[in-house]
């Protein structure tokens, strides 16, 4: 009798954290119709905001940013901004059954105390980087991220689900080229030195797999879990397996994966 009671409690319990976790998920979770861009801007905001950055409920650690060794300085270099990306392109082809996104981000590149993080070797290892001397140097730039999945559908308990396959990433590191303030006041100089050492710092990684990859690779656990139903709205003539539309904003890349 005891041992039933536990496990009336115990299914009691899985029972309600689930239903509690999807009175939360429809707070936050935004559907959107296949021709309503500004929509799609404002879903994957909140996507970003409330599971792509980190959900326990979906078994989502907190997103960490990319912290690569700076040669023999006892510092290391953080790379973030995917925190503040925004959407900027979309695009969903049935026909090759390619989903893509877009995004654009500050690329927030800082020097830090390698006792701060845990370190990777970097791409390509650096050379007559020494013991640090003077401030902790930091830069900002801009990026922008092609990401395209590859993906089927598939029913769950009467639901479709997008099942996304391996992407394909494509990444642009935009560091302004600021030569014309190299001859100019005291602080023009900085600038423009801080820029050329942001530049050769990005030359040393993998953009696309150290950079991007660990937060865009978070969207295969969201779309396994939550059924298409919930962010994608059908008009009364539309299937799901068969889809077209694509926006963008982008002057890097379009939705069909063509820069």
């Amino acid at each position: 009798m005891r041992f039933c009671s536990s496990v009336s409690v115990l299914l009691c319990v899985a029972l309600c954290s689930a239903r509690e976790f999807y009175d939360k998920l429809d707070r936050y979770l935004i559907a959107c119709h296949s021709t309503d861009f500004v929509c799609f801007k404002k879903q994957y905001q909140s996507l970003r905001d409330n599971f792509l950055l980190g959900s326990p409920q979906l078994g989502l650690a907190d997103y960490e940013p990319y912290y690569f060794r700076y040669g023999d300085s006892g510092t290391c270099i953080k790379l973030s901004g995917l925190e503040e990306s925004r959407l900027v392109g979309i695009g969903i082809d049935s026909d090759t059954n390619l989903y893509t996104l877009i995004l654009e981000l500050p690329l927030k590149i800082q020097q830090v105390r390698n006792d701060t993080q845990p370190c990777s070797d970097p791409a390509h290892a650096f050379s007559g980087i020494g013991e640090q001397d003077g401030p902790l140097k930091k830069f900002t730039g801009n990026a922008t991220v092609q990401v395209i999945y590859p993906y089927d559908l598939k029913k769950k308990k009467g639901n479709m689900h997008m099942i996304l396959g391996e992407e394909g990433l494509d990444v642009i590191l935009d560091i302004p080229d600021l030569e014309e303030l190299r001859l100019g006041t005291q602080q023009d100089i900085q600038e423009y030195e801080l820029s050329e050492w942001a530049y050769e710092l990005v030359q040393h990684i993998n953009a696309a797999q150290d950079f991007a990859l660990p937060f865009t690779s978070r969207l295969h656990t969201f779309t396994a879990k939550i059924a298409l139903e919930r962010y994608l709205l059908l008009y009364p003539e539309e299937e799901y397996t068969d889809i077209h539309f694509a926006f963008t904003d982008s002057p890097f890349f379009d939705v069909t994966g063509r820069k």
